[in-house]
């Protein structure tokens, strides 16, 4: 169904299809981050571990027996999870803006009636407002799910410390 404005659409695909493009993009923002986890992993004897990077340093003891400082070699092994910021988008809410102008509807026996409308432009001047739609959804930044969150903070917590002498 044309008009002079554009190509009508059902007003059901209008609002469907952008809400269908943010879960498609919820889904791929998932799969990126389950990605970019497990390029920070690596296979152990079967095991799926996180990559480390080891720190050498060496650090000044008392020796208990002698009350002596000595120097003792140490080893820091960090895991690279909890050195690097995890990409991780969730779309909490959503604020899409349009206008639309009706122009037609089918009635339908015993179902509900479609409705067909065009894009719309706030400033196009001589425009008929009534028949509009505005739908307004909300978009931000999630916090990070609370499983990613245990394993960050039991990966951070055992720090693994090895003195050599």
């Amino acid at each position: 169904m044309a008009t002079h404005s554009g190509v009508a659409l059902l007003l059901e695909q209008i609002i469907a299809t952008p809400l269908r493009a943010i879960i498609d993009a919820q889904s791929e923002s998932a799969k990126a981050t389950v990605e970019f986890l497990m390029s920070l992993m690596r296979e152990e004897e079967g095991e799926t571990v996180p990559e480390t990077i080891t720190i050498q340093y060496e650090q000044l003891i008392q020796n208990v027996e002698t009350r002596k400082l000595e120097r003792e070699k140490q080893k820091l092994i960090i895991p690279l999870l909890t050195l690097v910021p995890i990409p991780y988008m969730s779309i909490d809410e959503a604020e899409i803006e349009f206008d639309t102008k009706i122009v037609a509807t089918k009635p339908a026996e015993g179902k509900a009636v479609p409705i067909y409308a065009v894009y719309t432009s706030k400033a196009t001047p001589g425009v008929d407002f009534r028949g509009e739609l505005h739908i307004k959804i909300t978009a931000r930044r999630a916090d990070i799910p609370e499983g990613m969150a245990k394993m960050i903070t039991a990966l951070s917590n055992p720090l693994v410390t090895a003195g050599e002498k």
